[in-house]
C-alpha cells in the first residue's frame, strides 16, 4: 500500500479491508493492529491507518513466521506450510501471519499451535503481545 500513488488510494484500501472484516466477524470491535500486505509499510501507511481508525493508538503490525499459504495452500504439497512454519520458529519467529481462507492452512492450525507449544511459546492475541493496557491479562 505504501507505494500506492495518493492517499485516497491508501484510505480506500484501509476502508475495505476495515469493512471486509467487520463483515465477516460482525460481532467483533474494529481492531487498532493492521497487518500490512505483503509486509510492506511507510509513515504515509502508519499516518492513514490511524485516520481511517481514528485511532492515535492504532499500529501496524509484522511477523516473523510466516507459513507460506498464500504459496503452498492450493498447490499439490500443501504440508511445505509446516516446513515453511518450522524453519521460521526454529530461526527465532515468534508472530505468525497465516490466512484463515485456506482450508489447509485452517487444517493444519492445530499442529502450528503443538510445535509453538512443544518450543516454549506463550501463545497470546496481539494486544497482548503489544502489551495493549486494555487486553486481557495472559493466563
Amino acid at each position: 500500500m505504501e507505494g500506492l500513488s495518493s492517499t485516497a488510494e491508501m484510505d480506500w484500501e484501509y476502508t475495505n479491508d476495515i469493512g471486509s472484516m467487520a463483515q465477516t466477524f460482525p460481532s467483533s470491535k474494529i481492531s487498532p493492529y493492521f497487518r500490512p500486505p505483503f509486509g510492506t509499510e511507510g509513515a504515509r501507511m502508519r499516518q492513514r491507518l490511524v485516520a481511517n481508525l481514528n485511532n492515535a493508538n492504532a499500529h501496524i503490525v509484522g511477523w516473523s513466521i510466516d507459513v507460506e499459504d498464500w504459496l503452498w495452500a492450493e498447490s499439490s504439497t500443501p504440508e511445505k506450510q509446516l516446513e515453511a512454519f518450522k524453519r521460521d520458529l526454529k530461526a527465532g519467529g515468534n508472530l505468525v501471519v497465516m490466512h484463515y481462507l485456506y482450508e489447509s492452512t485452517v487444517g493444519y492450525l492445530e499442529e502450528f499451535i503443538r510445535l509453538a507449544k512443544a518450543s516454549g511459546k506463550q501463545l497470546m492475541r496481539v494486544d497482548q503481545c503489544m502489551e495493549d493496557p486494555g487486553a486481557p491479562p495472559l493466563t
